[in-house]
């Protein structure tokens, strides 16, 4: 064989191992590609899981929250509902307390301020309009409540434990 034919043949034969190395090196790099992707793939598993978890807790809490405002809104529509009949029944009422104030406020001697206080009756539409208010501010009230109740859960629900 000639020197001319050798090179010829070194350098096929260097090529063919060139292109098997890095044929070889290129399926150990998928090799690695997959196994990193397989990785992420049960890392992301595992936070979706935890999103999961933390999204049925805070609709656990959310659900136990509606349930203590409604029941609370119920007692309060029961009582108000007792209330009203009371009143149209004149077996109770809604009454006005007064207390006197002395109309200069200058001293006065102790115990002589002590004049007492008097008890107005209030005429029954007005009685009615007061138990509307009442009912109303009892439903804000709760609505806040509850709204407050809602915004603490779900900043819970988000926070590590």
């Amino acid at each position: 064989m000639t020197a001319k034919a050798k090179l010829i043949l070194a350098a096929i034969l260097a090529g063919f191992l060139f292109g098997a190395g890095w044929q070889v090196n290129g399926w150990r790099l998928d090799g690695q590609h997959a196994a990193e992707l397989a990785q992420r793939d049960r890392q992301a598993l595992v936070v979706a899981e935890q999103v999961m978890a933390i999204g049925r807790a805070a609709n656990a809490a959310i659900s136990t929250a509606d349930a203590k405002a409604w029941k609370g809104l119920e007692d309060d529509k029961k009582e108000l509902r007792r209330l009203r009949g009371c009143v149209a029944d004149g077996t109770c009422g809604v009454r006005l307390i007064a207390k006197y104030v002395p109309a200069d406020s200058g001293a006065v001697a102790p115990g002589a301020g002590s004049v007492g206080h008097d008890t107005l009756e209030i005429d029954p539409d007005v009685q009615r309009r007061v138990l509307d208010h009442r009912e109303a501010l009892g439903e804000d009230a709760a609505k806040i409540d509850y709204l407050q109740d809602y915004a603490a859960q779900c900043w819970r629900s988000t926070q590590p434990k």
